[in-house]
């Protein structure tokens, strides 16, 4: 029951508290491409919590051998990198075999699903604190959740912009970054987080 409760534990803090777009800006060039293209935000956050949750799976065992070695902070993002290229081969001709109708779709996903800073970032992020297998699965599957839930709202809030009277200099990507820039204060805010001094 307690690896149950861990596991939801940490879905929900990747989802909401540490959700990587709001507190950490990991993902935002592809977040701005899946926000004009809603029909493809659920295939490519499928994609992504599949390739976390493969990865931090399979990354965790070799995770703990090179964890105390002297170079541990070069090695541990180039272990995870060549875990990650694994997933996507695997991934890749799965895809391929089970849904060849949808293969072309999502082939053009799964390269930038696997290949991006949010993925990366979902997986040393446990690495960095050490988590153990199950909060390592928890926090994959609730970063990618993390990820859909951000591009949806950041999605909503960009079609509200345009019925607004923005300054034209503002159009665009600067009134969206400064929309993220506030939602990104205010998870701050619920959280309960302290900025620096």
């Amino acid at each position: 029951m307690t690896y149950i409760f861990q596991f939801f534990t940490m879905m929900l803090t990747a989802v909401f508290a540490e959700n990587l777009i709001f507190t950490r800006a990991l993902g935002t060039s592809w977040m701005f491409y899946l926000v004009k293209r809603p029909k493809e935000v659920v295939k490519y956050t499928l994609l992504l919590i599949c390739v976390t949750t493969l990865s931090g799976l399979i990354g965790y065992p070799i995770r703990g051998l090179v964890y105390d070695h002297e170079y541990r902070h070069f090695l541990v993002p180039m272990v995870y990198i060549g875990v990650m290229a694994l997933v996507y081969i695997a991934v890749y001709f799965f895809i391929k075999k089970v849904f060849p109708n949808e293969f072309e779709n999502i082939g053009m996903n799964l390269g930038v699903a696997v290949f991006n800073c949010a993925a990366l970032g979902g997986l040393l992020v446990p690495a960095g604190e050490r988590l153990d297998l199950i909060s390592t699965l928890g926090y994959g599957i609730g970063m990618g959740l993390g990820f859909g839930i951000a591009v949806v709202v950041m999605g909503y809030g960009i079609t509200r912009l345009e019925y607004c009277r923005v300054p034209k200099i503002f159009r665009g990507v600067p009134i969206a970054l400064i929309y993220l820039g506030l939602l990104s204060l205010a998870f701050y805010g619920l959280i309960g987080h302290q900025l620096p001094t």
